[in-house]
């Protein structure tokens, strides 16, 4: 099979090829979409509650951003440690192939 495609990494048995480094930009972009509608929902919220209470409101519509800040900053940090874990792999495999090969 070939492994140098995507396909062919995806249906790798062996798992010699990681398919991750590929997908982490897109990864990233879903997370930082799924923190936009969590902001969003949360400004929402707070529009809807002006009337009812504007303590609550005031603070869900100032917050809002502080929290789309926060959300995308955790989802980099994890993503980060993911890739710092498949490079560490991959630069091991290499590592002992070299010492295999003298």
């Amino acid at each position: 099979m070939d492994t140098s495609s995507f396909f062919g990494k995806l249906f790798d048995l062996s798992f010699k090829e990681f398919i991750t480094l590929q997908i982490i930009k897109y990864l990233y972009v879903l997370g930082i979409i799924f923190s936009a509608f969590m902001a969003i929902v949360m400004l929402i919220g707070g529009f809807m509650q002006l009337r009812s209470d504007l303590g609550k409101a005031v603070f869900s519509i100032l917050f809002s951003p502080v929290v789309f800040l926060l959300v995308t900053l955790s989802v980099r940090l994890a993503l980060e440690a993911l890739v710092a874990t498949f490079r560490i792999a991959e630069n091991t495999t290499k590592l002992v192939e070299q010492g295999e090969h003298k």
